[in-house]
């Protein structure tokens, strides 16, 4: 998995956003409904959950995600503290990679 780290200033203090690949749904109510691939930038503080996601794999393996995706990868669920609530989203990797992705960032932050 491809990463890349970004350090924001933020009220004074310094912060860091890790690259991700989003998965996407394109927003049609049908039985066909097919997937597309977006950066997103994640602060690794908000992350409070990561978990398999294994329908977004199916749905890969016959090619339903995005055509230049290799129909091996598999995919994370995030769950993103919002304050009251949170957010979910899908991204590509598995959540090991993107635990080690999201800790690798957090202590070139402290170190």
């Amino acid at each position: 998995m491809d990463s890349e780290q970004r350090e924001y200033l933020l009220c004074g203090e310094s912060i860091m956003l890790v690259k991700l690949t989003e998965v996407c749904d394109n927003g049609a109510v049908t039985n066909n409904k097919m997937y597309s691939l977006r950066e997103v930038f994640i602060n690794p503080e908000h992350v409070v959950m990561i978990r398999e996601e294994k329908r977004m794999k199916e749905l890969n393996e016959r090619g339903k995600v995005a055509p230049e995706l290799d129909k091996s990868h598999q995919f994370s669920k995030l769950t993103i503290n919002r304050g009251q609530a949170g957010t979910e989203i899908v991204v590509v990797g598995s959540p090991e990679i993107v635990e080690n992705t999201l800790k690798n960032s957090k202590q070139l932050l402290r170190g």
